[in-house]
């Protein structure tokens, strides 16, 4: 599940920077590794909702600051799709 969500967050911000992320550490910070300003981070999580069946973020945890990193957004993500997955799989 991990290597999907990491691959979408990559293909993301990729269409979001215009530029090509093949691999992303799992330290790596949006706002300083990618340049993503408050504006291009929520167009880059409106588009991984798009690309991720089944995952809506809350708008009141829109936010950079409670996810700015690779490891906590993609455990994030983890967290809010794998329930909705099982429950879809049963």
């Amino acid at each position: 599940m991990t290597a999907m969500i990491s691959a979408a967050i990559a293909e993301v911000l990729s269409e979001v920077t215009e530029r090509p992320v093949t691999a992303i550490d799992s330290a790596a910070r949006f706002d300083k590794d990618f340049d993503l300003d408050s504006y291009m981070f929520v167009q880059f999580l409106l588009s991984l909702e798009d690309k991720i069946p089944g995952l809506r973020f809350d708008p009141e945890q829109i936010g950079q600051a409670g996810f700015n990193t690779m490891a906590s957004l993609v455990e994030h993500i983890a967290a809010r799709v794998a329930p909705q997955k099982a429950a879809l799989d049963a």
